[in-house]
């Protein structure tokens, strides 16, 4: 249970799960094919990183969906929420987007799916 916590916190830092050294990604958005310490590939197929969109989605999700339960327990108007949960859900997709890749990348890495050659 440790080790799994300890991936998946590392790939929260975006931080090699196999070295526990090396970046995941080179900019924003552009993440290493390899481990620049290790050589560890992060995607192995071209697909692999729908996964990642789907923990970005649902985390996405789970902030528009708390964000709204205000609408329904508070007197907040709700035009004004709806545009704040707009802009919200947009800024927290866009920020989150590294994080949910490397967060696949280390669920890949627990299952045995990224290995070191």
């Amino acid at each position: 249970m440790r080790r799994i916590l300890r991936v998946l916190f590392l790939s929260l830092l975006l931080t090699c799960p196999a070295c526990q050294r090396g970046r995941m990604f080179r900019s924003r958005f552009t993440m290493n094919v390899r481990c620049p310490v290790c050589g560890i590939v992060f995607e192995r197929g071209a697909g692999e990183f729908s996964g990642g969109m789907a923990i970005n989605t649902v985390a996405t999700s789970s902030v528009a969906v708390t964000g709204a339960a205000l609408a329904f327990f508070t007197d907040m108007p709700v035009w004004p929420l709806i545009a704040v949960l707009t802009l919200l859900s947009i800024v927290f997709a866009i920020w989150f987007y590294r994080h949910a890749r490397a967060l696949w990348a280390g669920i890949l890495y627990l299952t045995g799916s990224i290995r070191e050659d």
